[in-house]
């Protein structure tokens, strides 16, 4: 019974370490995901001149989750008919808690909604352009933060259960 025990402690342990390190591995992908789906933006404004309903709706076909879900619930945000800049800070207070962003990020990403729908697509394009030069350097440094912080907290997992162990031993 106690080494049942001591396995249920340290595999316990051990997973809260691999999610957590999972968690912090997912953050420079969403970043990648929010580089790709600006870019697409970005298009759909400059190149096809399309109404922001209409860009949010091929950028939910073309994004995967949790960016989809962004750009639906932004979406119906605009077709009910909230301005672009309220929407985008709406969808950011509500969508959150689906991300692994840190709070950084999101204060990058919100500088996309200031000028959304505000301006002409001129000056919407240099607003995006400029919101995918810094979210580019916050995933270089992501991805390098991100290694190093999940290896350390798989192994912590573990390690922390086998301590757990040995004190109630």
């Amino acid at each position: 019974m106690l080494i049942i025990g001591c396995v249920a402690i340290i595999a316990g342990c051990g997973s809260l370490g691999l999610w957590l390190a999972h968690r912090i591995r997912r953050r420079p992908v969403e970043l990648r995901g929010c580089l790709m789906a600006l870019a697409l933006l970005d298009t759909e404004i400059i190149w096809g001149a399309t109404p922001l309903p209409e860009a949010f709706c091929i950028l939910k076909e073309r994004t995967d989750q949790p960016w989809q879900g962004f750009f639906e619930e932004l979406q119906e945000r605009l077709q009910r008919g909230e301005s672009a800049s309220l929407a985008w800070k709406g969808t950011i207070f509500k969508q959150n808690q689906h991300f692994c962003l840190k709070q950084e990020d999101w204060h990058v990403i919100s500088d996309v909604g200031r000028g959304l729908g505000r301006s002409d697509s001129h000056e919407q394009h240099k607003q995006i352009e400029l919101v995918q030069r810094q979210l580019a350097l916050l995933k270089e440094q992501a991805g390098m933060w991100s290694d190093k912080q999940a290896k350390m907290w798989s192994y912590l997992g573990f390690l922390c259960g086998i301590a757990g162990v040995l004190i109630l031993i």
